[in-house]
């Protein structure tokens, strides 16, 4: 399951995210893990969460994200839910590129093994792309 948080920059997304991650820990029967392409965040997150600086550990593209993600599924297969704060700029692409779309892509197919994903995405929602807009639940 895929779930997007959207809205134009500072409407409040990364609170938001932060604070559903930290709610929703109590629930959660697995692992959770937060990705931020910054450690500004980092305290504010609950300890039993695993938060990563994607760019501490030089993640710059889509391959390398996906890479990245796949990676920590595949070592660790307790891993409940992924939160990804900021996804097509830890990317480095734009919203409505051919890589964003592969990137969805690739989280859908990982999503359908029971993980599940919570995205933030800094644009408005009507401005979103259908490839992101289908996972919009208002």
């Amino acid at each position: 399951m895929i779930t997007i948080i959207y809205g134009d920059k500072g409407t409040g997304k990364t609170k938001k995210i932060i604070n559903l991650a930290n709610e929703n820990i109590n629930n959660q029967k697995g692992d959770v893990v937060f990705l931020a392409a910054t450690s500004r965040y980092r305290m504010e997150i609950s300890s039993r969460i695993r938060f990563i600086d994607v760019l501490d550990i030089g993640i710059a593209s889509k391959d390398g994200l996906i890479g990245f993600v796949k990676g920590l599924l595949n070592g660790n297969y307790d891993i409940e839910t992924v939160y990804i704060d900021g996804i097509y700029k830890m990317a480095r692409t734009t919203i409505d590129s051919e890589e964003m779309a592969e990137l969805m892509m690739a989280l859908d197919s990982l999503s359908n093994h029971g993980i599940k994903f919570i995205i933030t995405i800094s644009c408005s929602k009507e401005k979103l792309p259908a490839f992101i807009a289908k996972y919009i639940k208002d």
